[in-house]
């Protein structure tokens, strides 16, 4: 094993862990959390962190920390009573099962701790005590392990879910993430700020990179303040948020989570790497930093002389500078006076990221759309559906946006090799896709067979319910946010001056990209996208001094902050590795400009939260929980904002109410701010609670009245009975969903039976005994996804629970020696097996008796 592969551990139910203490039942051991390659992965190894492998699964298991989920509270025993009365009802004949749920019943009539607790109080209770749990040891018997809160999952700071650590690792562990900093408990803090940042060396790495932190150029960061005309969210005279039409002060932070490294760090055709350190977050970008230097040195000096000043007035050789950034970027600076000044903080952080070997994590790096391209070469990237209901649209405007997506939909239907090739660029372990696609090559008549029809039916079934959640696909692709660069390379050297416009590379809504070409406007979004107001019209304009002092790939932008509201614009972006989707399409560009310019930018000036907080368990355990009841929220603002922005579209196209119309308007404008605010709610709270600003806006007399929502909610909404309650509105979404049903049939095929795609054989030697245990595994593999996809699950955490069980029945097929005989059989059962499981099994034999398998079917050699 290589330590640079992620370990897996327990994902656990609070609920479950308090039954497990106090009832004694039993721990699932489902390994189907995750630690990431990261550098508090490198960090846990070196402290000796217990690790299992698994050979057969090709993976490291460990006990020592475990993900915590708080979704379910612990039912009373009245309540459980109701239930297992109710299954023993439906039983009927289940003797075994009568009996041991009679004898639970007597345990909780006899029994203590039967009371209800709430999610809330189970999260106090474990943040606060911690837990205890009876862990099965390697010789068979059970030993107790004592497991505290630690620290936020990284890669899930705003589900609630929490880690806990073995009792023995804490300490040590606790003081590295907070850098060794001394934090006296319950003093007051930042603690918010504090969880979201410790939690950074978590983070999932893709690789790592040394950087010497004597080569960092530290400057101040710098804003542009201007006024502006703007949609002003804050609280009304009736203490609810409110829209006020206002000439505000915007305040853009030029540099902010960005930072320039020297382009020996990357490889080819990488232009951004997002860096993780000790509570240090960066987008750094490819920058030809020692060019510029040389270029811009003062003349009384030799290059090899020159002294930069850094933002505490400390020397740095200009010829030792590889990375530039910003306080915005370096988070320790937060809590510089636990040890004094900030730079008594900036030279401490460097002592730490000295102790770790200078080793920086590389979260990510900018990359092309995975959706490929369209006939002409041109690279595709898809919409979302708050993206489209956001703009002011109508059928034929639809008929002429969806063109590119039917295309795509007829080839799928109708075109066998762009239909296969799409299938293969979405296999993965747990489905059937490589292995079809190989039969294909193999014989190209399968494409004719009810099973390969079935297939393709069900992949376009679920493409076409993909699209009809927005999802359209357009030219365009995602580029990584650059602000400003040559005015950042400017300040660098002290160059830079905010009052001269004519110096300014980029003015107004100008970027730079080598997406698309040059002197040309495009439209761009960013996620979340949520009204009109967050429409951006670009110009594309070619900046040489950017062409000459950065290495940039297409999905890099250079774009403008400097008196011009584009922050806010993006809901609130940064440049710490944040997208806009820039889009090349005449028809999406001809609706964006209408509304560009039309919708004001919404402001967030809502007051933030007074409460101060301290170091402490109790603290920790109440902002958490104030996270978790306002994620919950987020579905419910997103889901909002579209219901207003679809009656307002729905109300302009029908009838002439321009006041009710303005104050749906206002209402878009509230959930465009508690949609950023919710965004950020793991590192700040305001002074609003957004259950009841949900439940305000909702009491709306016109939306109340809104018996139905749009028929667009049946493919975007959780609810299994939202059918019953839809109706059309005069909508983009709903334009949408009424132009992809006109979508024509694909072309009949003639029906080929699978059996001709096999050689005829005599089976004699079937191994019938065989035969019935590997259906009977694949009968339980069946019966598992299905029971794991019914689940209320993490989408990551059942692809790890299914893909366990698939590698454990490939390895039990692998070690069988099945004949040809037997093999014939198993292959003509699946064909005469009209379910799933018929592909499960075919994958399956594919993958563990390849040639075997191969040669069963006629015509033609394999081919990888």
């Amino acid at each position: 094993m290589t330590d640079s592969k992620q370990v897996y551990i327990l994902s656990l139910e609070a609920s479950d862990i308090f039954s497990h203490m106090h009832r004694d039942t039993f721990i699932k051991y489902d390994y189907c959390g995750m630690i990431p390659y990261s550098l508090e992965l490198i960090k846990l190894r070196k402290e000796g962190l217990k690790i299992k492998y698994i050979e057969s699964r090709d993976k490291e298991i460990s006990n020592d920390i475990i993900n915590i989920k708080f979704n379910q509270k612990v039912k009373s025993g009245n309540e459980l009573k109701k239930i297992l009365s109710h299954k023993i009802e439906n039983a009927k004949d289940n003797v075994e099962y009568i009996e041991n749920a009679n004898k639970f019943l007597n345990t909780i009539n006899n029994g203590e701790s039967w009371e209800e607790v709430s999610v809330s109080e189970l999260r106090k209770r474990m943040y606060n005590e911690g837990f205890t749990l009876k862990l099965r040891t390697p010789s068979g018997d059970y030993k107790e392990t004592e497991y505290v809160v630690y620290k936020r999952s990284s890669a899930k700071s705003r589900t609630g879910q929490c880690l806990f650590i073995k009792k023995s690792l804490y300490s040590k562990m606790i003081k590295w993430s907070r850098m060794n900093l001394p934090f006296k408990k319950n003093t007051n803090i930042d603690l918010a700020g504090l969880l979201a940042y410790e939690s950074l060396v978590g983070s999932s790495l893709e690789s790592t990179i040394k950087i010497n932190p004597e080569k960092i150029l530290l400057v101040e960061d710098v804003d542009s303040r201007f006024l502006h005309n703007a949609n002003v969210v804050k609280k009304g005279q009736d203490g609810f948020l409110d829209s006020f039409r206002e000439e505000v002060e915007v305040v853009n932070s030029l540099f902010d989570g960005e930072s320039l490294l020297e382009s020996k760090y990357f490889e080819d055709g990488i232009s951004m790497k997002l860096l993780r350190n000790h509570m240090f977050k960066s987008a750094a970008f490819n920058c030809n930093i020692q060019q510029y230097l040389k270029d811009h040195k003062p003349e009384d000096v030799s290059y090899e002389e020159w002294k930069i000043k850094d933002m505490y007035g400390n020397d740095v050789y200009a010829k030792d500078v590889e990375l530039i950034t910003t306080p915005n970027s370096l988070k320790a600076l937060k809590f510089s006076k636990v040890i004094g000044t900030d730079e008594d903080m900036y030279n401490y952080w460097k002592q730490k990221v000295n102790e770790d070997e200078s080793l920086f994590g590389v979260c990510k790096h900018d990359k092309q759309s995975k959706f490929g391209e369209d006939e002409d070469g041109n690279i595709l990237q898809q919409t979302s559906y708050q993206m489209i209901n956001c703009l002011p649209m109508n059928e034929k405007d639809t008929e002429k946006l969806t063109e590119t997506e039917k295309k795509y939909i007829d080839r799928l239907k109708n075109d066998d090799e762009f239909f296969v090739k799409k299938v293969h660029d979405a296999s993965s372990l747990i489905n059937s896709n490589n292995m079809l696609t190989q039969l294909y090559k193999i014989n190209k008549d399968i494409v004719n067979t009810k099973l390969f029809r079935k297939f393709r039916k069900d992949f376009i079934w679920g493409h076409m319910s993909h699209t009809k959640r927005g999802k359209i696909k357009l030219k365009g692709d995602y580029c990584v946010m650059l602000g400003n660069p040559i005015e950042f390379l400017k300040h660098s050297i002290g160059k830079l001056n905010m009052e001269s416009q004519i110096d300014f590379s980029l003015k107004e809504n100008e970027v730079h990209t080598t997406l698309f070409d040059f002197n040309k406007e495009y439209v761009g979004f960013r996620n979340p996208n949520t009204s009109p107001s967050n429409v951006l019209i670009v110009k594309n304009k070619k900046v040489s001094e950017i062409d000459r002092y950065f290495n940039l790939t297409d999905n890099i932008v250079c774009v403008n902050a400097i008196k011009f509201p584009l922050q806010d614009i993006l809901s609130g972006c940064d440049y710490d590795s944040d997208t806009v989707l820039l889009f090349d399409d005449e028809k999406l560009l001809e609706l964006g400009k209408k509304s560009y310019g039309n919708y004001q930018v919404c402001i967030n000036a809502i007051e933030g939260q007074k409460k101060k907080y301290k170091l402490n368990k109790h603290d920790m355990f109440e902002i958490d929980d104030q996270l978790s009841s306002s994620q919950r929220n987020i579905g419910k603002v997103v889901n909002l904002g579209q219901f207003c922005m679809s009656a307002y579209w729905d109300l302009i196209n029908n009838e002439n109410s321009p006041e009710i119309a303005s104050e749906l308007l206002k209402k878009v404008d509230v959930m465009t701010v508690l949609s950023g605010i919710a965004i950020d709610m793991a590192k700040k709270f305001y002074e609003i609670n957004i259950q009841k600003e949900i439940q305000n806006v909702e009491s709306h007399e016109f939306l109340k009245n809104k018996k139905k929502k749009p028929n667009f909610w049946q493919y975007v909404s959780q609810s299994k009975t939202i059918k019953n309650r839809i109706m059309h509105y005069d909508c983009p979404m709903d334009y949408l969903i009424s132009e992809l049903n006109g979508i024509e049939q694909a072309e009949r095929k003639q029906n080929i039976p699978f059996s001709e795609l096999l050689i005829e054989k005599e089976t004699k030697k079937v191994n019938y005994k065989q035969f019935d245990k590997i259906i009977e595994k694949m009968k339980i593999l069946d019966n598992f996804i299905k029971s794991e996809n019914a689940k209320l699950l993490e989408k990551d955490e059942k692809f790890i629970a299914i893909e366990d069980l698939i590698k454990e029945c490939n390895d039990y097929l692998k070690k069988l020696k099945i004949n040809e005989d037997t093999m014939h059989v198993l292959i003509k059962y699946v064909v005469d097996t009209d379910s799933k499981m018929s592909l499960r099994l075919f994958n399956s034999l594919f993958n563990t008796h390849l040639d075997l398998f191969l040669k069963s079917f006629k015509n033609g050699d394999f081919q990888q």
